[in-house]
């Protein structure tokens, strides 16, 4: 988890430790860990005991398991966690091979359920797609005991994962010297003009990153200049953070009462030209 260089990537600085119990985990603060499937927060004091019993007795996941994973394995997003539990909970017999259904116990619904809110943030499905029938009758097929949230239900999970991604965004950024704000305009195909924000730096490991910072609708009477004073605020940035901001050109004047230099996307430029 370093840098990434996707369009509309989140670059996450995952530390890489030595316990493989960490691959299970994501820090918050200096006291505080939660748990990437459960999302139970634990106190943390420079030692993984706790740790290591809360995946034993809530998810059954031992240090027999915990034994096999490799010391460099690094969670993207702390999402490859869910998808080494998924592995696990798949049931086959030797005779058959085929899947047997169990009793959906509490930790593998837990974990359907957090792969599902994965599938719907990864793959960009509306929060509906849980109460469409073709669906339902594939992971009632797949799994019968286990019951379907609600878009209300998805959306609460959404936002907390939203905000324990957020927490570890704005660690990195807390990391950077300074920092080149992208603000790129973008139009749907409903004809619907959007601003997406990027901050792009050269990381404490010397890594380029680029990180999505906020994607909104475009409104003709916000100002530039006041939107990215108040989105750095929310990641705790000050504006002498900015190093310049690279934008279409047609903003300018509104990033001078911030003093910021102006750079203007050349790749736009010569298409206004042509």
């Amino acid at each position: 988890g370093g840098g990434q260089d996707g369009g509309g990537t989140t670059a996450l600085y995952v530390d890489r430790r030595k316990s493989k119990v960490w691959n299970y985990y994501a820090k918050l603060g200096d006291a505080y860990v939660e748990c990437n499937i459960c999302k139970k927060q634990l106190s943390f004091h420079n030692s993984t005991t706790t740790m290591r019993e809360h995946l034993v007795r809530k998810h059954g996941i031992r240090d027999t398991l915990l034994s096999h994973l490799k010391d460099d394995q690094v969670a993207e997003g702390d999402y490859a966690t869910l998808e080494n539990a998924g592995k696990r909970c798949r049931q086959t017999t030797p005779e058959s091979g085929f899947y047997h259904p169990a009793s959906c116990s509490e930790p593998r619904s837990e974990v359907i359920m957090e792969l599902v809110l994965e599938m719907i943030f990864r793959d960009l499905h509306p929060l509906s797609m849980v109460k469409d029938k073709g669906f339902g009758l594939l992971l009632g097929y797949l799994e019968p005991s286990f019951t379907l949230p609600s878009p209300v239900q998805l959306s609460g999970m959404l936002w907390h994962r939203y905000n324990v991604v957020k927490q570890h965004l704005e660690r990195y950024l807390q990391t950077a010297q300074a920092i080149v704000l992208c603000a790129e305009p973008w139009v749907s195909q409903f004809d619907q003009t959007y601003l997406s924000v990027t901050a792009n730096f050269i990381d404490g490991e010397w890594r380029r990153a680029r990180c999505l910072l906020e994607t909104q609708r475009a409104r003709a009477e916000e100002g530039l200049g006041e939107k990215l004073v108040a989105l750095l605020a929310e990641f705790g940035l000050p504006g002498k953070s900015v190093f310049c901001v690279m934008h279409d050109g047609a903003t300018a004047p509104q990033l001078a009462p911030q003093g910021w230099s102006n750079v203007f996307c050349a790749a736009r430029s010569l298409h206004l030209c042509v």
